[in-house]
Formats: structure tokens, C-alpha cells, sequence
């Protein structure tokens, strides 16, 4: 339950500190002290979105503040699944800067306001006046039939399954248009690879074909090359060869005179030796020169076809071309795993179908019971407020699409007379009757929610009298599940609370400031007096405000 609001620098306050009690508190004080601006600090807590121009000062910061006891309401795993630290005493608290920059922290851990959001709605329950704008739709009714049928938990797995199921759906939808894009292109891959594989590439037989084909090409010249080279090495008469041999038949004669010409003789058989190797390479299978016309034909067909795949291609080697081969059948076998891993999601997508078809089945089965319970509940409990010939009627139709609900589609019709057709109920119903109508959902609702505290701003717009009596009665009761806090117009209503905080401004100099203030007993006679009589209290007035109290 809430247990103290800190408010500073907000609008019209200062600064503010109040102290809420368990039971049933009211709300009063007079048209424009300010009592919105309690509701607005609290919703701005539990995460509505806020502007500097909230700020009191513009050059400081709002900060608003508020501690909840939780101890008898299980909310550890509410907290745990957010990632935050519990604590029975929890406070959260909203800054809102000058610049517009708001910070959230709950329990002193900076959160983000989608996760202020998810903590506030399980600690507050808000009611304004202008919800019926907002409850208007299934959603409303939808969570107050399932909190009714106790099967919360299954609308969750339900979402949580719905949401895979979305999830497939879009991924399979990515992968057909995938698909749907590589077959398109496949046949055009296929002839690709095939063409190159057929072509049977070998790394490096570029550079080799081209060095042939060269040593072809010029062949003729070569042969020249070598036949000049030959006849000066070893042909003619005054070949090299010839010239050593000569040398050497002089070392020889030479050497029966003086041996010290014998390491020459030596350098020159040497010499001799070289020249025969020499002779050797010229010889060379390696560099033997290509005659045969079809064998060069064929060098030629090769290299054409490797310089037109290269072309074709847009490469500069062999190896590229082995390697666009090698992509070219990734692709292809990419085209394959698309395939399968289409059909494995359908399966899975069949799959959670049939889960969310039996879910929603079980899930509109416990609403169809419990409707009846809900219709007669409103009826019996609206009767007490004064419309006793009211009648809800429930419809439940099946939609063609799943929703975050189930399969189902509700309409809430209503009547508020004998012989008054149905007709839905935000379109016939009148602000009194729907104060009426919100009070006592929200009075069927606390028997069966857990949250600590119900917040209702002026819920008794448009009724007096009886009527307001029997509404405050129905907020008393429910105060015995939960803390309830009602902003009230109505001395009726105000006369019930347990507790009584009334909202007034005051001025200093040219600064006007909202204040609030727990009434003893004697405040709270004047108050009512002053609700029912005006400013101008009379003794009938403050003898009616204290059987009202009494």
C-alpha cells in the first residue's frame, strides 16, 4: 500500500510530504486548489510521461517520490523479473530536469519508464474521470473477465506463444522471399558453376600455357638464337670448344717443362665440363619448342577460353575464377538449406497454431462461464446504486485473427431501463451511470485483484444524494481488501473515509502554493460543513456534517 508521497517543486508545490494510512482515505478541498495535482504526481511516478513544464521553478529540478509497504501482496517476482532489488518498504521516485530530461529509479536503481511503468501498475490502480475514454475497448474487459475466471497466467503463456508464433511467422515470411529471390537466380547460378567446373581450372596452368605459347610464337627466332650460340660454343672451327681444346693441348705440352701451370690446365677442364653442360641444357625436353599446329591450337583454345571466363567474370587469375566456382556452389547449396529450413518452420509454425487454437479455446471457455457470474455481480451491485433496472449483456464472437487476447471479440451492450433495447455500452450510458457502472467493476475487480492501492478521482461525478451515500459504502467495503483513496466533490463520500487529506492553496506575497493536511476530527466537521454549506458554515450545516461522520 502507499505509505508516503513526496512532492517537490511541481506545479503549484513547493514542496509536500504526505502520509497515507491502510483503509480508506478521501481527497477534498475546493474547485482548483489543486487536487489533480496529487493524482498527476502519482501517475508521473508509476510512469507517465512528463515536460518541464511542470516544473514550479524552471531552474531546479522536480522530484517526486513514492513508498509503498509491500508486504502482504507477493510482488518479489514482479521486481526479479525486472531485475531489481525487492524490499517489503520499495519507493519509487521520477526527477524531471530543467532541460525536460526525466530519470526513474526504483529502490534507488535507475530504470527506464517502460519498466516504472510495469512496477506502478502492479502497486497503483488509477481511476479518472475520464477512463471510460480509455476502458471504451476489450482490453479493459478482456483483463476484468480473466482476473474474474483466475486464468491470468494462461492469457499470458498465450500472448508469450502468440508472440513466437509472430515471430516465425515473420521469419519464414523473410526466408520465402529469400527463396523466392535465389530461385529466380538459381538456374543462372547452376550454368555458371557448371561452366567453370567444366572447364576444369588447375592453379597456375595460366602462366604456364602463356610461357609455351610464347616460346612458340618465337620459335623461329629462338632456333636462330640457338644455332648462332651453337657455332660459336661448338660448331666452327674457331668454336669456343675448339679454342679450349687448343689451350689445353698447349698446358699439356707446357706441363712436361714446369707444373706451374697445372692449376690452369685444372680451370680449364673445368671450363670444358661447363660447356658440355651447357650443351646439355640446349638439348633440354624443357625447352624443347612446339611444332605440332594441333597441340599449339589446343594451347590456344585453352587460354581463350580462361581469358573469356575471366572477362565474363570480371577476374584477373585463374584462382578467382576457382574461387567464383567455389561461391557460385555456396550459393547453390544456400538455395538448399533455404528450402529446408523453410518447411522446418512450417512445421514449427503448424505447431504453435495448434497450441494457440487449444489455448484460446480453453481461455474463451472460462470467459463464457464466468459472464454470467460478472452480469448478475454489475446487476446486483448497480441495483444498490440506484439502477435497478440495468442489464449488461456480454457478447462473445470469434475473430478471424488471433489477437493478444485469444481468438475471441467482445461487445459490451447495456440498458438501463425495462423495455430499452442493448445497445453498446460507452454509446448509451450517461457520465452518472458510468461512474456507477466503473465504481462497481472496479468493486468486483478488488475481490479478486492483489494490487495494494485503488485511486479514484472523482468518481462520483454526476450522482448526489442516496446515490453518492451507497457509492462511498461500496468504496468502504472494498477498503477492506486493499487501500483505497477517492478525490471527492461530495460530503457523502468524504464523510466515509477513515482518513480525510484536504488540498488547499495558499498565498505569500505574489506566490501561490498548494498545500495538503491529514484533518483532525474537528477539521474534518468543518470541512464537510463548509462541502455542504459553503463558506458560510451554519449550525444545521455542522450538525449534518457530524452524523455524517457519525
Amino acid at each position: 500500500m502507499l505509505t508516503k508521497i513526496l512532492i517537490k517543486n511541481f506545479t503549484l508545490i513547493d514542496r509536500v510530504e504526505i502520509d497515507f494510512l491502510s483503509g480508506f482515505t478521501t481527497v477534498t478541498g475546493d474547485t482548483g486548489s489543486g487536487k489533480s495535482i496529487l493524482l498527476n504526481a502519482l501517475s508521473l511516478i508509476i510512469g507517465k510521461r512528463g515536460s518541464h513544464n511542470l516544473l514550479k521553478n524552471r531552474e531546479s529540478k522536480c522530484v517526486l517520490e513514492a513508498e509503498f509497504n509491500l508486504t502482504n501482496f507477493d510482488l518479489k517476482s514482479v521486481f526479479d523479473q525486472n531485475n531489481l532489488d525487492y524490499f517489503d518498504q520499495s519507493i519509487l521516485r521520477r526527477e524531471i530536469l530543467p532541460n525536460g530530461k526525466s530519470r526513474s529509479f526504483v529502490n534507488d536503481t535507475p530504470v527506464n519508464l517502460d519498466v516504472l511503468k510495469i512496477i506502478g501498475e502492479n502497486l497503483i490502480d488509477i481511476h479518472t474521470q475520464h477512463q471510460s475514454l480509455s476502458v471504451s475497448n476489450n482490453s479493459f474487459f478482456f483483463n476484468l473477465i480473466d482476473s474474474l475466471a483466475e486464468q491470468k497466467n494462461i492469457v499470458k503463456n498465450f500472448t508469450e506463444a502468440l508472440q513466437n508464433y509472430n515471430d516465425i511467422q515473420n521469419e519464414l515470411e523473410k526466408l520465402n522471399r529469400l527463396n523466392k529471390s535465389l530461385s529466380n537466380d538459381k538456374d543462372y547460378f547452376s550454368y555458371l558453376h557448371k561452366e567453370l567446373d567444366d572447364a576444369n581450372l588447375i592453379s597456375g596452368e595460366q602462366e604456364k600455357i602463356e610461357s609455351k605459347l610464347k616460346l612458340a610464337k618465337n620459335s623461329e627466332q629462338i632456333k636462330l638464337f640457338v644455332s648462332q650460340i651453337e657455332h660459336i660454343l661448338y660448331s666452327s672451327d674457331e668454336s669456343l670448344e675448339n679454342k679450349i681444346f687448343s689451350l689445353n693441348s698447349i698446358l699439356d705440352n707446357l706441363s712436361k717443362l714446369t707444373d706451374q701451370f697445372s692449376e690452369i690446365k685444372t680451370r680449364l677442364n673445368s671450363l670444358l665440363i661447363e660447356l658440355s653442360d651447357i650443351q646439355s641444357d640446349f638439348s633440354n625436353p624443357n625447352l624443347k619448342l612446339i611444332d605440332d599446329v594441333s597441340e599449339l591450337n589446343s594451347l590456344e583454345n585453352r587460354i581463350n577460353l580462361i581469358y573469356d571466363l575471366q572477362k565474363k567474370h570480371n577476374v584477373g587469375s585463374v584462382d578467382d575464377l576457382i574461387n567464383k566456382k567455389n561461391n557460385l556452389k555456396k550459393q547453390l547449396d544456400e538455395s538448399g538449406n533455404v528450402e529446408i529450413d523453410i518447411k522446418d518452420l512450417e512445421v514449427k509454425l503448424t505447431a504453435k497454431h495448434s497450441l494457440l487454437l487449444e489455448l484460446s479455446k480453453k481461455i474463451s471457455n472460462s470467459r463464457k462461464k464466468i459472464i454470467p457470474i460478472l452480469k448478475s455481480d454489475l446487476e446486483f451491485l448497480l441495483a444498490n446504486l440506484g439502477m435497478k433496472n440495468s442489464s449488461f449483456n456480454f457478447i462473445i464472437n470469434k475473430s478471424s485473427n488471433f489477437n493478444k487476447f485469444g481468438l475471441d471479440e467482445i461487445e459490451v451492450m447495456f440498458s438501463a431501463n425495462k423495455g430499452i433495447s442493448h445497445a453498446p455500452l460507452f454509446k448509451i450510458a450517461s457520465g452518472g451511470e458510468l461512474s456507477r457502472i466503473l465504481l462497481s467493476v472496479k468493486y468486483v475487480l478488488s475481490k479478486h485483484s492483489k494490487l495494494p492501492t485503488m485511486i479514484f478521482d472523482e468518481i462520483d461525478t454526476g450522482v448526489s444524494g442516496e446515490i453518492s451515500n451507497a457509492m462511498a459504502n461500496m468504496m468502504l467495503k472494498m477498503s477492506n481488501e486493499m487501500q483505497i483513496i477517492a478525490i471527492t466533490h461530495l460530503p457523502q463520500v468524504a464523510a466515509k473515509g477513515n482518513y480525510q487529506l484536504n488540498v488547499y492553496k495558499s498565498n505569500f506575497l505574489n506566490t501561490t502554493t498548494t498545500k495538503v493536511k491529514l484533518l483532525n476530527s474537528e477539521e474534518r466537521i468543518d470541512q464537510i460543513a463548509k462541502m455542504l454549506a459553503g463558506d458560510l458554515i451554519t449550525k444545521s450545516a455542522l450538525t449534518h456534517a457530524k452524523e455524517l461522520l457519525n
